[in-house]
């Protein structure tokens, strides 16, 4: 049963004290916040992130950011880091580019604190989906255009040992040459005014 009699919150969202954030929600996030909540998670941080990550790749990106920032200052250690992560996603993806850079931050800062836990579970790896650094180059270049900001950004993951500093000579190469791909695509797309041959 995805509502009870009275119109509340699914359980699944019930049982994990959401109800609250749920209410708030309007009548079309509720019906698909009942969708995304399924799965049977075994703790409020496990439903959240299993919620967001349902709820991202349906590119409901603002009911995610809703649930990640309702529930970010209650959890710590690595059930927060999954979350920003989740967040980060939502953030980006509703081009919220300030946000997105916020959260991966905050992600960031967060990197010695769970770095060993990541990489246990990626066979002693830094795991390729990391979010916070991937969406922060995402952010500063791919939507921001800020190649520098992105250049100064990958050092500071090569100093947190989460890119390699092959992987990050490659990456400003590919800046270097995307820059210069948006400064000819300008010159070329210039076109003459009126009278001028």
């Amino acid at each position: 049963m995805l509502f009870d009699r009275k119109g509340g919150a699914p359980p699944e969202i019930s049982r994990f004290g959401l109800s609250a954030w749920h209410a708030g929600l309007s009548d079309i996030d509720k019906a698909k916040a009942a969708r995304y909540a399924g799965g049977g998670p075994s703790s409020r941080s496990e439903f959240a992130v299993s919620f967001m990550r349902r709820a991202n790749e349906d590119h409901n990106f603002s009911i995610s950011a809703s649930l990640g920032s309702h529930l970010l200052g209650a959890l710590a250690g690595m059930e927060r880091f999954r979350l920003i992560e989740e967040l980060v996603v939502a953030r980006f993806g509703m081009g919220d580019y300030a946000g997105c850079l916020e959260a991966c931050d905050a992600g960031l800062e967060m990197i010695g604190e769970v770095l060993g836990e990541l990489k246990a579970e990626s066979g002693g790896e830094v795991p390729e989906r990391l979010c916070c650094r991937n969406y922060k180059i995402n952010a500063l270049v791919g939507a921001m255009h800020d190649y520098d900001g992105g250049d100064a950004a990958l050092d500071g993951f090569v100093s947190m040992g989460i890119l390699s500093a092959e992987d990050a000579e490659f990456r400003k190469r590919s800046h270097r040459i995307y820059r210069l791909q948006r400064s000819f695509d300008g010159i070329y797309s210039l076109r003459p005014k009126d009278g001028d041959s």
